[in-house]
Parts: C-alpha cells; structure tokens; sequence
C-alpha cells in the first residue's frame, strides 16, 4: 500500500515538474508553426503581387491590341464602302458607253460619216472628228483609271484583312494567356486563403495558452496608455473600413511620444507582429490584454513583468501605417473588446 502511494506521489510530482515544460514547448512549437506558415504565406503573396503585374501588363497589351484590332476592322469597312463606290462608278462609265454605242449602231452610223456629212467646212470637220476622238478617249481613260483604282482598292483591302486576321490571332494567344494566368492566381488566392486561416487558428492558439499563462487579472484603474501627451484620435473602436472593421483606436502623435502599459501584466509579444509592426502586447489575467502597434522603439522584452504606467515603447509609423500614431488594442482571448470601460474612451 505504502509503495502504491509513493508510486503515485511520484507520478503528480513528474506532472507537475513537466507541465511548465509541456506548455512551453507547445507555445514554441505553436510559434514555430505560425513562423512557417507566415513565411509560406509571404512567399505567396509575393508570387500574388508578381502574377497581378504580368496580368495587368498583358491586359496593357490586350487593350492595345483590341484597340488596333477595331482600327483595322474600321479601315477595312472603308475600304469596302471606297470599293463599292468605285464599283458603281465602273458600271456608271460603262454604261454610259454602252448607250453612245448602242445609239450609234441603231442610227445606222459609226458617228464619224454622222460628223463628216454634217461638217460644212475642213476646219469644222477637223474640229468635231477631233471633239468626238477626246470623248472616247476621255471614257476610255476614266474607265482604265476606275479599273485600277478598283484594283488598288481591292489589293488594300485585302492586306488589310491579312493584318487584322494576324492580330486576331494574336488577341487570341493573349486572352488564352490571360486565362491561363487567372487560373494560376485564383490557385495561389485559395491557398493563400488556406494559409491566412491557419495563421488565424495558430494566433488564437498560441493567445488562448498564454492567457492561462498564471496572470491573474485583480481589476482596478488602468492608466492612459500615453500618458500626458497630446494627440488626435484618428479612428475609432469598430469604425467600418472597406476590407474590416477597426478592432482598436488609433492616436496620432509625434514619434517617439511614450508609450506606457495600460495596466500590470506579462509582456507575451515583444517585436515585429504582422501588419501592426513593432508591437507589444501584455497578458493581464484572465484572458484579457492589451496591444500596443506601430511602434518606433521598444523599450521590454517577452517575458518580463511589467506595472501599470510602466514605459514600454515609443510611438512611431512601423507596419501598415500612413502616419505616427499609437495603435492601441484590447482583447479577450483573440476577440477585440470595447475599451472605453478601462480608458475612457474608443
């Protein structure tokens, strides 16, 4: 009996000597896990941005070639309009010619013994011989000339129906590439949306276990997190974005205004943090912290405790930021929470 109690007394004892060991290393595995999958997920998103530049190149490209493709076809209705008129010019001549013949042959006369009998003189004889001889003439040139500016008209036409097949070929190539490559980017966007989900769940993770990291939260005053200093509040808690909504308050202020922790607690995050750029974020029990982005400087390490008004950082424009400011975040677990009721305002 006495042996069973020892055995089982040693048992809780090895327990309770592992289990800070356990909790961290499944915290460093957690954060190993997010590092990779945050890498895999730059990696895409660098292959993204690179894939939307070919394809708003090449639709450069397919909007210039659609534009020379309607010029072409636009020549071409020219020169098909131009063709037609000179076809009906043709036929006009030729009709005209057709009628004098016609005329001639039905007044039993070739037109010169009509010209000859009914000059009354050499020099008028002379003069309407030579007046008849320009007239043919004159619809034998205008004929010629019709007929190969028909040709000439003809020929274009059909160069320009060689062009605008060669470009149609072309657009075609293009739009088949531009397929190919929408393809390719909607495989990397639904993996990268894989990826962002994972991080996501590796976050909460990784923010649930340091909440049960024995921080006990006692309440009380929290204190301004700058302070003093003057600032703008430039947005507010839940203020509605095009792509979210805000989860904290933003306060414009000078860089390297101090930055000082909201209330008591352990440092969980000490650096670069995804968008937020240099950020702290303390655990105060319970599951609830507070998160400090955009920061220029730091001024604590994971790890370390931390009192309320205590200096943590200094403001700056680090991460995705337009300007200097405190990017101030209160959280239960990974859900943004309404800070009014600690700091007074949101």
């Amino acid at each position: 009996m006495r042996r069973k109690f020892l055995i089982v007394t040693l048992i809780v004892a090895l327990v309770m000597t592992l289990s800070p060991f356990s909790y961290g290393t499944s915290i460093k595995k957690q954060k190993k896990e997010l590092k990779e999958v945050q890498s895999q997920k730059d990696d895409i998103s660098g292959e993204l941005d690179a894939m939307k530049k070919k394809i708003d190149k090449l639709q450069g490209e397919l909007d210039k070639l659609n534009d020379s493709v309607s010029k072409k076809a636009k020549q071409i209705r020219v020169a098909e309009k131009e063709l037609d008129k000179t076809k009906i010019q043709i036929e006009d001549r030729r009709d005209g010619l057709n009628k004098r013949l016609r005329a001639m042959y039905k007044s039993g006369s070739i037109g010169y013994l009509d010209v000859v009998l009914g000059s009354n003189s050499i020099e008028e004889l002379v003069t309407n011989v030579d007046l008849v001889q320009k007239i043919f003439n004159n619809d034998q040139t205008i004929l010629t000339d019709l007929k190969a500016q028909k040709t000439e008209i003809e020929e274009q036409e059909s160069k320009l129906r060689v062009e605008k097949t060669k470009l149609d070929e072309k657009q075609a190539e293009k739009v088949a590439k531009q397929e190919e490559l929408s393809a390719e980017e909607a495989k990397l966007q639904a993996r990268y949306d894989e990826l962002e989900e994972q991080e996501t769940k590796l976050i909460e993770a990784i923010e649930e276990a340091m909440a049960n990291n024995n921080v006990v939260y006692k309440g009380g005053p929290w204190a301004f997190p700058l302070g003093n200093a003057s600032y703008t509040q430039t947005e507010h808690f839940m203020a509605q974005r095009s792509y979210e909504k805000h989860p904290g308050i933003d306060l414009a202020c000078p860089t390297g205004t101090p930055i000082y922790a909201a209330y008591g607690g352990e440092v969980v995050i000490s650096g670069t943090y995804y968008g937020y750029g240099y950020a702290v974020m303390i655990n105060h029990g319970n599951g609830l912290f507070s998160l400090y982005g955009h920061c220029s400087s730091l001024d604590v390490s994971v790890g370390q405790k931390v009192k309320k008004g205590q200096l943590i950082a200094k403001v700056g424009s680090t991460g995705f930021s337009t300007g200097p400011h405190l990017h101030y975040e209160m959280r239960q677990g990974s859900t943004p929470i309404d800070m009014k009721p600690y700091i007074g305002i949101n």
